[in-house]
């Protein structure tokens, strides 16, 4: 079977996105035997969509897992819930507002992720690499691009859910700025023991019908 890695390309002011350079280096990787298969999302209200229900339909992955990049956040963060709300008062990529929309009309208000993140949080500390529960994705595209993604998941009754990262050292250096940031060594390291941790345990968080 396979896991679906998606990750985003740069937007607004960052000209690299961490999450794009951690799914190209998992790309074609093997995890528990299960293939890795690396996908770059737009950040593009309107192509996300498409391009998840595609990618997920086509590949019917045990896993599927979004990363996007939290400027300003010191740790890996997983997310606990996606909320069925878009506001934005920075456009997309393609200049795209949203003021308070729905992104799913007939969707639930908020979706729970069904990898035991809280679990996971403490996995990734155990193993030294710095992680925090996170309630919130926000309303951007990363959470967008969460909700879809549980959304989906729970029709092949599979495992779906959303990592936050932050800026990668070297980039933060670049742009000289008090930003939080962390090695993408250690952001690759612990994608891989948290895709890892899922897989092995994801009998018991298969509960979606």
């Amino acid at each position: 079977m396979t896991v679906l890695l998606f990750g985003f390309e740069p937007f607004l002011e960052y000209k690299e996105n961490p999450s794009q350079l951690i799914v190209e280096a998992l790309n074609g990787s093997t995890i528990l035997k299960e293939e890795v298969k690396g996908v770059i999302l737009p950040v593009e209200y309107k192509k996300i969509e498409d391009v998840i229900v595609t990618k997920i339909r086509e590949t019917k992955p045990i896993l599927t897992l979004g990363i996007g990049l939290a400027p300003g956040r010191a740790k890996i963060t997983p997310e606990k819930i996606a909320i069925n709300y878009r506001y934005s008062r920075e456009g997309d990529n393609a200049g795209k507002k949203y003021r308070g929309e729905k992104i799913d009309p007939l969707g639930q208000d908020g979706i729970f992720t069904n990898i035991p993140v809280e679990d996971l949080v403490d996995l990734l500390n155990e193993n030294g690499i710095p992680a925090e529960l996170s309630l919130s994705a926000g309303s951007y595209l990363c959470n967008n691009a969460m909700y879809i993604i549980i959304r989906e998941a729970r029709k092949y009754n599979s495992l779906g859910g959303f990592i936050h990262v932050p800026l990668h050292e070297s980039y933060a250096a670049r742009i000289q700025r008090p930003i939080p940031s962390m090695s993408l060594d250690t952001m690759i390291r612990g994608i891989r023991l948290s895709m890892e941790f899922i897989l092995t345990n994801k009998k018991e968080n298969l509960t979606f019908s």
